[in-house]
């Protein structure tokens, strides 16, 4: 959670997927400037912290939460920190933004996400296409379901 954490308040250069750290991000998977990054910032996290197999190097978020170990409909091995996220979006029919779980509690997560603001209220689109890295404090209802990828 290190790496993370030290990303914290990172901006996109011009609100369009880019900037120095941004465009780092996005290259750890093979992706470019301009792509979403929320999948990217979680392998960049591992990768940089001296982990480069500990999560799967994409940038689609609903690998980052394949085989969860959690769910919200049936429960699963308590969440912990650096345990992947996902938020599932009705109207993409799919997981469309993930981040990494900081801590949690009974009823809320304290995550650490890119490609989101802080602000944003979730499921908005700005929840899951903002504008840096940020902390966000999601209630368990709003998670849909969480990958433990640390041994």
């Amino acid at each position: 959670m290190g790496v993370a954490r030290s990303l914290l308040g990172t901006t996109e250069k011009t609100g369009r997927n880019d900037g120095p750290v941004i465009e780092a991000i996005l290259a750890s998977t093979g992706n470019r400037k301009g792509d979403p990054y929320c999948a990217a910032f979680v392998y960049y996290c591992g990768k940089t912290a001296g982990y480069p197999k500990l999560y799967p190097r994409s940038a689609w978020s609903p690998d980052m939460v394949q085989s969860p170990t959690w769910t919200r409909a049936n429960g699963g091995q308590e969440p912990r920190a650096a345990d992947a996220f996902g938020i599932y979006f009705p109207r993409k029919g799919r997981v469309a933004h993930t981040g990494l779980i900081e801590s949690a509690s009974r009823s809320v997560f304290v995550t650490v996400e890119g490609n989101t603001s802080p602000e944003a209220a979730a499921g908005s689109a700005a929840d899951r296409d903002g504008g840096g890295i940020w902390r966000k404090r999601r209630l368990r209802s709003q998670v849909h379901s969480v990958r433990s990828w640390v041994p």
